[in-house]
């Protein structure tokens, strides 16, 4: 939460910004106190502006304060990602802000074993609520207090955290066929489901 209330004070610092970039302030030096007062919207939007000289022959000098630059502001977004990222264990890629080096596929997936393993910690806590919410589901609809032990054996079936791509689906395979020559019964068509998240052919 502190990364993500980091990240919209920065842009919204950077939105304050982008109006004093886009319309930078500028100055006049030297006008005659005699003169008439300049009308500064007609000033900004104009693209000729006319200065005469004044009775001493001396001529205003025009000027413009330096643009602010927007460069911090994607630096301290940055900065707020990488630190989310962090927290999140995800990527840079993830949020948005593509590296000029990509990462190869097994970086990435490395990179993402932290997140695996947030999520089978999830599975597992989420599990143990959803067989609480069966358990009293199942008293209410029979009306009949059943005893908890009868649930202790059952364990929720989770898909895969991630879609299994070309080279995990050769390993699998590599796998499976090593452990079907020493365990010809060991791999069946829903092990092969968990592994994958893939429903075979009937």
């Amino acid at each position: 939460m502190y990364y993500q209330r980091y990240a919209k004070r920065t842009l919204e610092r950077a939105d304050v910004t982008a109006e004093f970039y886009s319309f930078p302030q500028k100055y006049v030096l030297g006008r005659s106190q005699d003169s008439e007062a300049m009308d500064t919207w007609k000033a900004t939007i104009s693209s000729m502006l006319d200065f005469t000289k004044d009775e001493d022959g001396d001529v205003p000098k025009l000027g413009q304060f330096t643009s602010p630059s927007m460069s911090p502001f994607t630096e301290q977004l940055k900065t707020a990602a990488a630190g989310f990222a962090g927290e999140m264990g995800l990527t840079m890629d993830d949020l948005g802000f593509v590296s000029e080096n990509p990462s190869s596929v097994e970086a990435i997936k490395a990179s993402h074993e932290n997140l695996r393993l947030a999520g089978k910690r999830a599975q597992r806590s989420l599990g143990s609520g959803l067989l609480n919410v069966a358990y009293l589901a199942a008293c209410l609809r029979d009306e009949f207090s059943y005893q908890r032990n009868q649930f202790v054996n059952t364990i929720p079936k989770w898909e895969p955290m991630f879609e299994a791509d070309a080279s995990s689906l050769s390993l699998i395979g590599d796998g499976v066929m090593k452990l079907k020559e020493s365990f010809p019964d060991y791999i069946t068509e829903n092990t092969l489901r968990d592994l994958t998240g893939i429903k075979g052919g009937e």
